[in-house]
């Protein structure tokens, strides 16, 4: 008999996939010919989803949590001619999320509200970090690779939907993808 690991923060696998935008406002200071740092704030909407598998007695059981945030950060580059290193950090604040529990082929679906977060979670916020490395494609267009970390967040321990969630803990995250942008110079218009 085995039974659930409750203690599980990394999602178990890759099947689902995190999207959102966002907008990076700041100012570009030259240090020398090729060579620049630029200070940005970022704004934007991000779509997370957590997966846990767990085994109960002779059930596989799978919770999925997907949550719909806004995105408040900060951002720090520095450019090399056609590419840039950047690393910043910030907060997700979940709007509304939806639960899901799957026994074996049964499954029940949850809408959670900002309410129902804030019940569940210790802290209604979702702390992260990023890198990214960007490559700039005729000095406009943005082609990018990023990992992001989700500090973890902590469940209450409160009673609420404790009848229905496995984990009991807290979650954490780490997404690796690609991201596009495209780079506007004010700068060059005020000439």
């Amino acid at each position: 008999m085995s039974g659930a690991s409750t203690n599980k923060s990394i999602p178990s696998d890759f099947r689902d996939f995190d999207s959102g935008f966002s907008f990076l406002i700041g100012v570009n200071q030259s240090l020398v010919n090729t060579l620049s740092v630029s200070i940005l704030a970022e704004l934007g909407y991000y779509h997370d989803s957590y997966d846990f598998k767990h085994n109960m007695s002779r059930d596989r059981i799978t919770e999925n949590y997907q949550f719909d945030s806004f995105l408040i950060g900060g951002f720090g580059k520095f450019h090399f001619s056609f590419f840039s290193l950047g690393i910043g950090g910030g907060i997700k604040i979940p709007i509304s999320a939806v639960y899901k529990k799957e026994i074996n082929s049964s499954a029940n679906r949850y809408y959670l509200s900002r309410g129902d977060i804030k019940d569940i979670f210790q802290t209604s916020i979702i702390p992260y970090l990023k890198a990214s490395l960007d490559f700039s494609i005729f000095n406009y267009a943005l082609f990018g690779l990023y990992v992001n970390y989700d500090f973890p967040i902590k469940f209450q321990k409160n009673n609420f939907m404790d009848n229905i969630l496995v984990n009991k803990n807290y979650m954490t995250g780490l997404d690796i993808g690609i991201q596009l942008g495209y780079f506007v110079n004010f700068e060059k218009y005020n000439r």
